[in-house]
């Protein structure tokens, strides 16, 4: 097979932070294995930003030219082997319902070369092939190139994408049926739900928390008898977590009664080191009490980072940080140790235990009525 003269040679690899690709490759079902999906996520990166300079041509074929170094440092028979089996994996669309069909082979030549030094792979896609990687319009699929490349599992890849698709138009729920999303996922015909669940989902789920810092939950959305036949998806950054949590915390304390906050808080004091007429200052005052269980839930919580003193930062945001003992100095005596004390020493109607969160301290409330 000899280049065509007007083939069009992409620019030498420059990898870019982000990755643009269309909507419709996006929910295509896709034959690559693990490796196979991490050469065609650097193809996207590529062409992805010659679109969005207007570099494409039109009706031509496109070659790219991955470094081995972008995938393995040492492993190249791997490389290889995905290569060659890259050559003969398809892009498929199907809608039985409408029925249309369109099955495509995305890369017809896949070989090795050596520029400047380096080896590469060159991979040839076929001008009406193109449009399925390059066409943007006005939905495309955007998402963090490094954090692809760091999924392990081709599961994992996909749902990335997929929930990707949804964060770019301000979606954080979003449905498919079992049916369609297990032909995008590509998992085998022979898998029962439990299996879907358990080889794809939950994996996928593990390593979106733990790579891409996103959680991924999901119920059932419609049920035929018994059968699961349409899953509803809910993705949540930390961050919203936190919040969430926050926001629990501060429904718990609404509905506690005085002498609940008034316990609940001096167990929570245990987790700084405040001075006893501090302590005093903030359960003699509501606003300052209120203050005093939101931000402890915010530090909790993790909705407050990097804070290196938490007292200091408490003390600081409850306005209290310059405030001075009101009980006049006692004069020092000998072998007696100087202390500040609280007008409560013992907390009122104090549980002995550790220092605990909001939630733990109201569920042994509860456990105890």
């Amino acid at each position: 097979m000899q280049s065509d003269p007007n083939d069009q040679f992409a620019p030498l690899f420059t990898k870019r932070p982000t990755n643009y690709q269309p909507n419709l490759f996006t929910e295509s079902k896709q034959e690559f294995t693990e490796l196979e999906k991490k050469i065609v996520v650097l193809v996207v990166n590529q062409i992805g930003h010659m679109t969005l300079k207007g570099e494409i041509k039109e009706k031509a074929n496109v070659v790219f030219t991955i470094p081995f170094a972008e995938l393995t440092r040492d492993h190249h028979k791997q490389i290889a082997d995905a290569a060659e089996s890259l050559q003969s994996k398809r892009l498929i669309y199907r809608n039985d319902a409408k029925g249309k069909f369109d099955f495509i082979t995305p890369f017809p030549r896949v070989r090795s070369e050596v520029i400047d030094g380096k080896r590469v792979i060159e991979l040839t896609m076929f001008a009406d092939v193109v449009p399925h990687f390059a066409e943007l319009g006005q939905r495309y699929t955007k998402y963090d190139i490094d954090v692809m490349l760091s999924l392990s599992s081709v599961y994992a890849q996909r749902m990335f994408e997929i929930v990707s698709m949804y964060h770019n138009r301000g979606q954080q729920e979003f449905s498919y049926s079992v049916e369609r999303l297990m032909m995008m996922l590509n998992c085998p015909s022979r898998y029962t739900f439990n299996d879907f669940k358990k080889n794809a989902l939950e994996v996928a789920q593990r390593e979106l928390q733990q790579k891409a810092n996103l959680v991924l939950e999901w119920s059932p959305a419609k049920k035929e008898g018994k059968k699961i036949v349409e899953l509803l998806f809910r993705v949540k950054t930390p961050q919203q977590l936190a919040a969430e949590a926050v926001s629990h915390d501060q429904r718990r304390v609404n509905n506690m009664s005085i002498n609940e906050a008034y316990t609940t808080a001096w167990q929570l004091m245990k987790n700084y080191k405040l001075k006893g007429f501090q302590k005093d200052h903030i359960l003699a005052d509501l606003t300052l009490l209120d203050t005093f269980f939101r931000i402890d839930s915010e530090l909790a919580n993790g909705v407050r980072q990097n804070v290196k003193n938490p007292t200091a930062y408490l003390v600081k945001s409850l306005g209290i940080d310059q405030l001075k003992d009101p009980k006049p100095k006692a004069k020092k005596q000998p072998n007696t140790p100087q202390s500040t004390l609280s007008l409560f020493p013992q907390g009122p109607t104090l549980r002995s235990g550790s220092a605990k969160s909001i939630g733990a301290i109201f569920g042994d409330m509860i456990m105890n009525e």
